[in-house]
């Protein structure tokens, strides 16, 4: 058997891997240079946005796959093989020749093989290393997206304003291939045994697990949340990518709207890091449902016309959820959902945090092409955070609540037992 390594090793692995993903890239990449693709393409706003939209709708089937490949041949070697297309898909954006009809099939494979750098991966192996503080695991590893959306702005900023958007693509793609292939080779590892056991527990009962289409007709915590969380993507994504043209045609500098995508990285990394020490505390909804008014607020700022210091306090707040959707995903349907079915459930989730994504950014687009103005989207996204903090509420008591162990070696002891690593809820090894 391979000698382990500390626990907290794999959440700074995770935490790496997450600060060049899929998360980052799409809302703090993306928006930067809508505008400089569209002035040298000829392509209209929702043209260009077009492109994330197929990207996020690619990431929902793309998802499941990675999240069903996971729950059979364990986590390394699925995720290890995404990473690497994922990475060239986005080169590929870069080289490709001017036409709408390629850059959007580019961006089907981007999107496909995006969930390879989202949370999905990292969260299972998280959930299995940590039981009594898995809120807190958990958002230390999400947070690593924080980080990357403090600093990509900046440095596809730099890319653009220096060697244009073509080649801040190149250089995107080279540096997420160079920190999180690494990454989750040295350093994301499940507990010894633990990838195999629950690999060969999930295929041994497969007869027997629920089918996803089961799931949704019978499971009222899967459709909440569902509904919760396509909600809150669709607003979130669809505000960070439109949010450098929104507040450039209300006459701020793109230094300055740039900064707003970095003040709302910020305090996603707060939001990141709270949400996760509540939900070791608090139930998990009722922290989600929070953090979402915080964004309601942010929304209704922008919504008012505000500019300056008040589009920058907006921006805070919709950072906080930014990075809580991610942690809320992953906990709540670590405490709702067999570990079992943890890939092709918390999929779900993510092809529905892309879908909600996808259908957003476009709209967005398409309403400032028809009215020039992002007024109307900014309520309709008031109302759909309202919709999902309701939809969050109505979720019940966990279905696999902490284990209270008297001490971290009792939990070593019952880590080494295949059914516990099957239901996840050992914590597994000594930090």
């Amino acid at each position: 058997m391979k000698q382990d390594i500390n626990r907290w090793w794999t959440v700074a692995g995770g935490a790496m891997c997450l600060s060049v993903g899929a998360g980052v890239i799409s809302a703090f990449m993306f928006g930067t240079f809508i505008k400089a693709i569209a002035a040298e393409n000829g392509w209209s706003r929702a043209q260009v946005s077009l492109g994330l939209t197929i990207f996020e709708f690619a990431m929902g089937p793309g998802t499941i796959v990675l999240g069903s490949l996971i729950d059979r041949w364990g986590v390394r070697r699925p995720t290890l093989f995404f990473l690497a297309i994922f990475a060239l898909s986005i080169a590929l954006v870069g080289v490709i020749p001017v036409s709408l009809p390629l850059f959007c099939l580019v961006f089907v494979m981007v999107g496909f093989f995006a969930p390879g750098s989202n949370a999905l991966p990292y969260a299972k192996v998280v959930c299995a290393r940590f039981d009594r503080r898995r809120g807190l695991a958990l958002g230390l590893t999400v947070g690593g997206t924080a980080i990357g959306a403090m600093l990509m702005p900046q440095y596809a900023g730099f890319l653009l304003r220096h060697f244009g958007w073509r080649t801040g693509y190149l250089g995107v793609a080279a540096m997420m291939a160079a920190i999180s292939i690494p990454a989750l080779y040295l350093l994301v590892r499940m507990p010894p045994g633990t990838d195999e056991a629950i690999a060969r527990r999930t295929r041994q009962s497969a007869d027997k697990l629920p089918s996803l289409w089961t799931i949704f007709r019978h499971d009222r915590t899967f459709r909440l949340l569902g509904i919760s969380i396509f909600c809150m993507s669709g607003v979130l994504l669809a505000l960070l990518s439109q949010l450098v043209p929104m507040m450039t045609d209300r006459g701020e500098t793109v230094r300055a709207a740039a900064s707003m995508l970095s003040i709302a990285g910020l305090s996603s990394a707060v939001g990141r890091l709270f949400a996760g020490y509540l939900m070791d505390r608090v139930h998990a909804p009722y922290v989600a449902a929070m953090s979402f008014t915080l964004t309601l607020c942010g929304v209704l700022i922008l919504a008012a016309g505000a500019t300056g210091s008040a589009a920058m306090v907006a921006a805070a707040l919709i950072g906080v959820s930014i990075g809580a959707e991610a942690d809320i995903i992953t906990f709540i349907v670590s405490r709702y959902f067999d570990l079992r079915l943890f890939g092709r459930v918390c999929g779900s989730m993510w092809a529905c945090w892309g879908w909600g994504a996808g259908i957003m950014i476009f709209l967005s687009g398409l309403c400032y092409d028809l009215l020039h103005s992002y007024h109307a989207a900014l309520w309709v996204f008031a109302a759909l955070v309202l919709l999902s903090v309701v939809s969050i509420c109505r979720l019940g008591p966990y279905v696999y609540p902490e284990q209270h162990h008297p001490r971290d070696s009792a939990d070593r002891t019952q880590a080494g037992n295949g059914t516990a690593a099957a239901r996840a809820k050992p914590e597994t090894t000594a930090g």
